[in-house]
């Protein structure tokens, strides 16, 4: 059942191609697939795995109470889910890098901190859990993990918590695990993460460096058990695992095989380390070409999670010195790499070579090491044999890091197709009989001749790793899995570039009055009608602003207009703008502060003033959000002094002439990731108030953990909140005081016009409660603790042109933000004469 090599162009030739370029395949691939049906599927797979098989933040699969798969029963696949998670993490990474989404960041920062846990759980350098959950979860999670299991170990304190953990790890669960911290440091800009991430990768690759002296225990060929002492390297160790803490090798002589007990081994020669026990000297290399693979990448990942850090210079030039004295000798190794497997025994064996390879060859910066990688490793050797297994995830890794000659789109047209025969979640374990479809293979009984397609499978937890040639499968009955498996394949599709992934928002503007309507990001800017493109998974959200003499009063069309999060296919929007009846009574209204950041289930409280502008009564005067907006809602007014007062959510009668101080509450029903909201203010006999950003606006952030909430207050020297720079080449400021409220976190200061390329320079200082410089650039970054107030001055030039008084529009916008999201900010009005 291995592939027959197809011969491909080599030589000097096809070397110096490598050396120029480092993508076989770019743009967008057309091969007629529904490409929203691929990515509404992806979205469901990902809600239904984690609400129902992500126990203690671990992908497993589940047997369910009933056929609605509602309530799990008990969990499988417990002694995999390292793997699992860490290609969890690599799709949320990957759909981070595609889509910017904050449930994307969310969860990339959640299971980084999950895998850290499973990291650190054991006390033992770079020694990696199968899984780990505490001690008080319900008794379907703790069944996973039974007394007098030897691969449990109970009742351990960790966090604060009593923990169990599932130990005695294998090399393939590593895998999974580095594919998803490589892809996460890559996509998150959190420091403290990718802090997590650099912390746990350069351990585990510094106790693969380290050569030690070790008391062993060696059983050989089951019945010669002694103990000597070996100096080895390339191993990880731990003492929970063996009754007295010494490790045990295990070594069979024919054919030879070495495996530890409370040891894991990565040993590409394991006969460099054998010859050493007594007895064994006469041993002959034994080359184990995925474990030079899987070192390699290992130490490939450790260098990129290093290299420029402060404070690591010393370790990254350890970790690279190893790298360099290493790594031809695994090249070498890797390039006699073969599918060993027959009959499809062991076929995992083929995924835990493709996860390593795929970082390796992307992440290798030497142009000739990596051109060797890409032709005799990943083509000639790993892909030639699975080319005609319709294995989706071994294709997109192969053509996505294929050698610039290679012609790979005959190869993502035939996978696209694969992929699109996924089931819908949940997927289950139906009962499976494919043998009136497929020929059974004469040298494999029971099995078949060629590689079924995709939804001719058993399910799985992660199809990619089980060999495609089952015929026939009893099922089980209210088993469902993961869906994990569809995830990493789609989002390395379309993080490749072989998924198309944009998805079309129209917006039509209704009514007799006038307005603006913009999206961020940016693509949209218009009145009429006008149209764009954005990533499917997406955050998308519009503005609409009212000209002068209309007023906005509201969304149609799709529901989820104007906040589209995320975009799931063709959205049309319609805003309608209405003009202002002359004399007719109007109201304003203003929004203090101007953005919170909170965690899920957290609310988000702010304050607001409307003003009664006109000559009669606003009646029955209210807030509302604008529709879309996956949250929750809540007002009251309040007295002089900001204390509530009335009855919630409750209108009231403003007299003309007079301001009504309101404060509302948004509670977020997900991860929102800086969302501009326009509240709505109404009243029964007026149009609602117009919306300006930064005026009336609120900026909200959510994530699952508790982010850095900074309460910004602007002040400028008039005390009217606008900046009045003296003479069109003057310089003016405001100043700003942040409190946090929230967690700590490092937070980095900016300032801006929002967008309007007014005519000024705009530089931010930080200042002591004095007001004294402490420090000026164009952004500032800084650790806030939390309760800490800290004092910034923007500073303002004018470049020779005039900024007209227009508070409602020329505004001024200081922004903190943590890991990219804004978690506080407040803006002043600013003009020149």
């Amino acid at each position: 059942m291995k592939a027959t090599q197809t011969p491909i162009r080599s030589g000097f030739a096809a070397l110096l191609i490598g050396a120029t370029s480092t993508t076989a395949f770019s743009g967008t691939f057309d091969s007629g697939a529904d490409h929203e049906d691929l990515h509404r599927r992806a979205a469901v797979h990902d809600t239904w795995m984690r609400e129902r098989l992500m126990p203690a933040g671990g992908v497993m699969s589940g047997q369910f109470t009933d056929d609605t798969y509602t309530q799990v029963r008990s969990y499988g696949g417990e002694r995999d889910p390292a793997i699992w998670t860490g290609a969890y993490l690599a799709a949320q990474a990957l759909r981070l890098q595609v889509t910017g989404a904050a449930d994307a960041a969310d969860q990339v920062a959640e299971t980084v901190r999950v895998l850290h846990r499973w990291w650190r759980i054991s006390g033992d350098s770079g020694y990696l859990a199968r899984f780990a959950a505490p001690a008080d979860s319900p008794e379907a999670v703790l069944a996973t993990l039974p007394a007098g299991d030897p691969e449990v170990i109970r009742d351990v304190p960790f966090e604060a918590a009593l923990w169990y953990w599932r130990g005695r790890v294998s090399r393939d669960q590593y895998q999974g695990v580095l594919l998803g911290m490589s892809l996460a440091y890559e996509a998150t800009s959190d420091p403290d993460i990718r802090q997590l991430i650099r912390e746990d990768v350069a351990t585990f690759a510094e106790q693969l460096m380290r050569r030690d002296r070790k008391r062993v225990k060696v059983i050989i060929n089951g019945s010669s058990n002694f103990s000597t002492t070996l100096e080895l390297q390339h191993a990880v160790y731990t003492d929970d695992e063996t009754p007295d803490g010494i490790p045990i090798l295990n070594i069979r002589t024919s054919p030879f095989e070495a495996e530890g007990s409370g040891m894991v081994v990565f040993w590409p020669n394991p006969s460099e380390f054998a010859r050493q026990i007594p007895g064994l000297g006469w041993l002959p290399d034994v080359i184990l070409p995925s474990q030079a693979i899987q070192l390699a990448a290992t130490f490939r990942v450790a260098l990129q999670v290093t290299e420029g850090v402060p404070g690591y210079e010393a370790r990254y030039a350890a970790l690279l010195a190893h790298y360099d004295e290493q790594v031809e000798n695994w090249l070498d190794i890797a390039t006699g790499w073969e599918n060993t497997n027959t009959c499809g025994a062991s076929y995992h064996g083929l995924n835990v070579a493709f996860m390593p390879m795929y970082h390796w060859v992307r992440l290798e910066d030497d142009l000739m090491r990596r051109a060797r990688l890409q032709r005799d490793v990943l083509r000639d050797a790993l892909w030639s044999a699975v080319e005609d297994h319709k294995n989706v995830f071994f294709s997109f890794i192969y053509a996505s890091q294929a050698a610039p000659e290679d012609s790979v789109e005959a190869v993502i047209e035939e996978h696209l197709a694969q992929l699109a025969l996924f089931p819908n979640a949940p997927q289950t374990a139906e009962p499976l009989d494919v043998r009136w479809k497929y020929p059974e293979d004469p040298e494999c009984p029971g099995l078949s001749a060629v590689a079924t397609d995709v939804d001719d499978r058993a399910g799985a937890t992660f199809i990619w790793e089980r060999h495609p040639w089952t015929l026939t499968d009893p099922g089980a009955p209210d088993v469902a899995f993961a869906g994990v498996d569809y995830l990493l394949a789609y989002w390395l599709g379309r993080q490749a570039g072989f998924i198309e992934g944009s998805g079309r928002v129209t917006v039509t503007q209704n009514g007799t009055g006038r307005g603006t309507v913009t999206s961020s990001p940016s693509g949209i800017d218009c009145g009429s009608i006008c149209e764009a493109e954005f990533d499917l998974g997406s955050e998308v959200s519009l503005a609409a602003v009212a000209a002068p003499g209309s007023v906005f009063t509201g969304w149609s069309g799709d529901p989820s207009c104007p906040y589209l999060s995320p975009l799931d296919g063709e959205t049309s929007c319609i805003a309608t703008f209405e003009p202002l009846p002359a004399g007719a009574t109007t109201i304003h209204a203003a929004v203090l502060p101007f953005a919170r950041a909170v965690s899920l289930g957290e609310s988000a409280t702010a304050y607001a003033s409307v003003i009664n502008s006109g000559d009669s009564i606003a009646t029955g005067c209210s807030i509302a959000l604008p529709g879309g907006l996956p949250a929750s809602f809540g007002y009251q007014t309040t007295n002089a002094a900001n204390t509530a007062t009335g009855t919630p959510d409750t209108p009231v009668d403003i007299a003309p002439g007079a301001t009504q101080g309101f404060v509302f509450a948004i509670t977020p029903q997900g991860a929102m990731r800086a969302t501009e909201i326009a509240p709505v203010f109404d009243c029964a006999n007026t149009a609602p108030a117009p919306s300006h950003a930064g005026l009336n606006t609120f900026i909200l952030s959510a994530a699952s953990t508790a982010p850095p909430d900074l309460v910004a207050i602007g002040v400028t020297p008039s005390g009217d909140g606008v900046v009045r720079i003296p003479g069109r080449d003057g310089i003016g400021f405001f100043a700003v005081a942040a409190v946090n409220i929230g967690s700590g976190g490092t937070i980095t200061a900016s300032a801006d016009d929002g967008g309007r390329d007014l005519p000024l320079s705009i530089r931010v200082c930080e200042t002591n409660a004095g007001g004294e410089w402490i420090a000026c650039g164009d952004s500032l970054t800084r650790t806030f603790a939390p309760d800490e107030t800290v004092y910034y001055t923007v500073l303002v030039s004018g470049t020779g042109r005039r900024v007209a008084f227009d508070p409602a529009a020329n505004r001024l916008f200081l922004r903190l933000q943590a890991a990219g999201m804004t978690v506080g900010a407040t803006n002043v009005a600013v003009t020149t004469p």
